[in-house]
């Protein structure tokens, strides 16, 4: 190890302690500690919008935050996002010994939503060779919940949503991230512009022509019976794309197989660009 790595662990365990001993310390400093440094970290989604209503430390040095909100910054503007609860399942101090600190989370949802929202876990790798984990339920959602993603396209969609959600960052290598959702039946409604997004894909046949019929001057809400995402980020320049619908009143049953290519590689901002081009293409 030479000194300026060695320089960057020590001052990086420093940190740590001095946080830790803040937080336990002294609880009216430790909401704004921690509201800073996640702000810090998510500054290109959030914009340091990030707000903690109360953390707690206790005396095994377990973190519990509650009421977290921020605007997520979305590309038709900032959408109020929340997130009930999260808590360490280990004690802080494990990051020290580069040994991992399981995080779990409730309630992540849109501001205000009826619905309970994404759970999950994060699991955290401190040390030079860090890494971190993160994954999300979706058995607790809807598709009405993700309408901000793509406003024009996905207005008055909804379907009960099953899923997870998993992203991968680990020191020195890009991140990696896979999606994979389904609508089971009974479905849900789904504009009929929505289908317009699959005619530059599709070859000429029975299934386009109905794709056409059903577009061409229909403004109403068309009913799904079930339908499938899955978006799978392998590395960062390489994005591949799975949608499938099926709706029988048009006896239409769509699949969408792509694979998108980009030229950047850009750790977690790369994805965040890459979450537009999925606006623009899929949901």
């Amino acid at each position: 190890m030479n000194k300026r790595t060695a320089f960057r662990v020590m001052a990086g365990g420093l940190f740590v302690s001095l946080l830790i001993w803040v937080i336990y310390q002294l609880p009216g400093i430790e909401r704004l500690a921690l509201e800073r440094l996640i702000n810090q970290n998510a500054r290109l989604f959030f914009a340091d919008s990030i707000r903690i209503e109360k953390a707690a430390i206790d005396r095994n040095l377990r973190l519990r935050l509650y009421g977290i909100t921020g605007a997520f910054q979305a590309r038709q503007g900032p959408v109020p996002l929340e997130i009930r609860s999260l808590e360490s399942l280990d004690p802080l101090f494990l990051l020290l010994r580069s040994e991992p600190v399981h995080f779990v989370f409730e309630g992540a949802r849109p501001k205000g939503s009826s619905r309970d929202g994404l759970l999950g876990e994060i699991v955290v790798l401190g040390g030079k060779d860090w890494r971190v984990e993160a994954s999300a339920d979706f058995k607790n959602t809807d598709l009405e919940d993700l309408r901000w993603l793509d406003p024009q396209n996905l207005d008055g969609a909804n379907g009960a949503m099953n899923g997870k959600l998993t992203c991968v960052q680990v020191a020195g290598r890009e991140p990696t991230f896979d999606l994979s959702v389904t609508m089971p039946q009974p479905g849900g409604m789904v504009q009929a512009r929505f289908f317009d997004l699959f005619l530059p894909y599709l070859p000429e046949s029975v299934q386009k022509d109905r794709v056409v019929k059903l577009v061409s001057g229909n403004k109403q809400l068309v009913r799904y019976q079930t339908a499938e995402v899955a978006v799978n980020l392998p590395q960062p320049d390489v994005m591949k794309i799975l949608v499938r619908i099926l709706v029988l009143d048009y006896n239409l049953k769509l699949t969408l197989n792509m694979i998108v290519h980009t030229d950047q590689k850009d750790s977690f901002s790369q994805i965040a660009r890459l979450m537009g081009l999925i606006e623009a293409k899929s949901l």
